[in-house]
Order: structure tokens, then sequence, then C-alpha cells
């Protein structure tokens, strides 16, 4: 083989083996290009996705839905209290027990209870908490039963329903006496978690009339008399009113709450 030919071979060779690597460097660029691109996709799907979801869901009280129950749970237990507050025939008696169904229904009694105590539950003895938590529905009755008759209302209208929080709404009302004087009354309404086996309903947790909070009067009153006399102190105040022995007097120190 002539030197010419032999030189013009080898340049082919290495031309060959240049183009094989040029071309496996351009397909490893292609495969890495590809590759970001994919993924880059799929995280950009991913976060678009989650951020849909978080701006599609709602908030439980910003459900129609839920407000209109909310609204009918609220004209519904007004309705059957002024049943018995309107029935001239009946006794205090009467119109507590009465109450107390309604309690019973429409209330977080539990609850309730908790924040009224606030932070002195954590400093009561056991012995003390469970005086207190049998003290209180009996309690509620005479202490609401007292503050809602002196309204005198003889109407009720179920107004707006204003979200408050991630889950609770105030149902807003217009509480007419038979003077035909009108009060602000808002309910401070919690709908049940949600549970496939149990239907949804709602139970009040406080009660504002004309801005101020009943459970934000009664967590200052306790918290004064338990400053006082401490949780015995307390106690021996819940018995008389449940007794009858004291009666139930308008705390002048409330606050409106925030």
């Amino acid at each position: 083989m002539t030197r010419p030919k032999r030189m013009m071979m080898e340049m082919q060779k290495n031309t060959k083996t240049y183009n094989l690597s040029l071309n496996m460097e351009n397909l490893t660029k292609r495969m890495f290009v590809a590759t970001l691109s994919t993924t880059l996709l799929l995280i950009a799907i991913f976060w678009s996705q989650n951020l849909w979801a978080a701006e599609s869901k709602i908030n439980v009280n910003e459900d129609p839905v839920i407000q209109q129950e909310a609204a009918e749970f609220i004209q519904l237990l007004a309705d059957k209290a002024l049943t018995s507050l309107l029935n001239d025939s009946a006794t205090l008696q009467d119109q507590e027990a009465k109450f107390s169904e309604i309690l019973i229904e429409g209330f977080n009694v539990d609850y309730i209870g908790k924040i009224s105590l606030g932070r002195q539950r954590k400093k009561a003895s056991t012995e003390d908490l469970n005086i207190y938590y049998t003290l209180f529905p009996d309690y509620l009755v005479k202490v609401y039963t007292s503050r809602l008759t002196k309204l005198d209302t003889r109407k009720v209208q179920v107004g707006k329903v204003l979200p408050n929080g991630k889950r609770d709404m105030y149902v807003r009302t217009k509480v007419i006496d038979d003077e035909d004087k009108s009060y602000d009354v808002d309910w401070r309404v919690r709908p049940n978690k949600e549970d496939e086996n149990i239907e949804r309903g709602y139970k009040i947790i406080d009660v504002k009339i004309e801005g101020i909070s009943m459970a934000r009067t009664q967590r200052d009153d306790f918290a004064a008399r338990i400053s006082e006399s401490g949780m015995p102190g307390l106690i021996d105040f819940m018995k008389n009113i449940v007794k009858g022995t004291v009666e139930i007097a308008e705390n002048e120190k409330v606050e409106e709450t925030k």
C-alpha cells in the first residue's frame, strides 16, 4: 500500500472517530436537556396543582350552604326559646327547665365552661374542676335565662352570617322587645367536625349582646372571683347562684370582644 493511500485511510479513520465522539457528546447533551426539561415540567405541574387546590379550597364557614344552615339553626332555636319566654303562665322554674333543654341542644356547654375558666383551669385541683364542671350547666342556665329574659324578646330577626376564623360564624340577629326597641345579638356558632357517620350539626359557643361577649364577661368575672377567694370561693358562688340564694347581677366591668 502506498504511503499516500495509508495517510488517506488514517485520516478517514480519525474523522470517523471524531464524528462518533462528537455525536456521543451531542447525544449526551440532548439527553441532559430533555431530562432537565421533563423534571422542570413535572415540578411546575406539581406546584400549580397544589396552588390551585389551595386557592380553590375555602374555609367551611365561607360555604353559603353552611352559613344558611347556621342561620336556620339560630332561627329555630330562637323560636323555641320565644315559645317558652312568651308563655305568661310559665314560672321562672318552667322557663329554666325549658332553657335547660335548649342549652343542651344548642350550646357547647363543655367548651363554654373551659373558656370561662380560662388560664385558671391549669391552676385548679382535679377535685375542684370536677365540682366546677358538674355545677356549670345549671349555673349557665340560671345566668343565660336571667339575662336573655331581661331583653323582653318578642321577635328575633336573623340577618347576615359573618365568618370568624376558619370555622366559626357570627349569626347576626335583631332582637325586638315588646316596646319595639331592637338589640343587636350575635350568636357565635361553630359547626361540628365533619364525620361521614354523623349528620352535620352546630353549637353556640358565645353570645354577644350589643357588642358585649357573655363568655368574655363571664371569664373576667370568674378570674376576679378566683383572684379574691380562689376556686373554692368561685364554687361557693356558683352553688349559691344555682340554689337561687344569690341574685345574678350584671357585671359593670365588661369589655367588648375585638
